[in-house]
């Protein structure tokens, strides 16, 4: 059974050392960053509840929700998604429930994502994926979609997706009404060749690491372009104040 690494940092400058560079062609590092770091990695699709729907399995819940959106959705886009995958791929970046999660080749993204305190005082996590083979990369569009766990780098991008560096982890559907699996789950019980870690940031350091980040660029606004991610920046900015300007103007 391969085990999941597990670290804690306290700052900026030691996750920084958890950065890793590209290991190849097709082998990019891929972050997740989750306000609690007890949650599990899985896709929304799994936090439904099949047995309250009319459906019997997950592929058939997941098919229903892909179909309504294809049919309402397309005066909406302006264009013609061509691939299955690309349609997955829109419906979870617009909150419709898929068998993806979302994850960023931006580690410093995923800190920032990691670092909400909206959950209250709990630690955050972000998961890093270090894929070691390019076969774990869905590298064409018309690639079916996959029934192990395969990464997946959409071709067409809003800005905010363009921003925050977004990338996708498909995970396999479970067999008719079984309950889904984590990612943990199937990545210690797995054989691909790739390395998963848990990087804990206390929540006591939550907010300072937020407002360090704002100074290298990592704020709502610069991952939400448009008048959203102004506003979530400008309520962060209220509660962005010290008490003590002694460290700047001795007394």
């Amino acid at each position: 059974m391969r085990e999941i690494e597990k670290v804690m940092v306290h700052s900026v400058e030691e996750f920084l050392q958890e950065m890793v560079p590209q290991l190849g062609f097709l082998r990019t590092p891929i972050y997740r960053g989750q306000a609690k770091s007890d949650w599990s990695i899985r896709p929304t699709l799994f936090r439904e509840e099949v047995a309250k729907t009319e459906f019997s399995t997950w592929a058939e819940l997941e098919a229903a929700f892909l179909i309504r959106m294809k049919q309402a959705a397309r005066g909406d886009l302006g264009y013609e998604p061509m691939t299955e995958l690309e349609w997955m791929s829109i419906a979870q970046h617009n909150g419709l429930p898929t068998r993806m999660s979302t994850w960023t080749t931006n580690a410093l993204v995923a800190l920032y994502y990691a670092c909400d305190t909206s959950v209250g005082d709990e630690d955050g996590a972000v998961w890093r994926i270090l894929p070691g083979e390019k076969e774990l990369v869905i590298s064409q569009d018309y690639e079916q979609v996959p029934e192990q766990p395969k990464m997946y780098v959409p071709q067409k991008m809003n800005p905010a997706m363009l921003n925050q560096r977004v990338t996708y982890l498909c995970h396999p559907l479970p067999a008719e009404d079984a309950t889904p699996e984590t990612f943990e789950d199937v990545f210690e019980l797995g054989s691909d060749n790739l390395h998963l870690a848990k990087i804990v940031i206390p929540a006591a350091e939550k907010n300072f690491i937020r407002r360090r980040l704002a100074t290298m660029g990592v704020d709502s606004r610069s991952l939400n372009p448009g008048l959203a991610g102004l506003c979530q920046q400008i309520r962060e900015e209220v509660y962005s104040h010290t008490d003590s300007y002694e460290w700047i103007f001795p007394q």
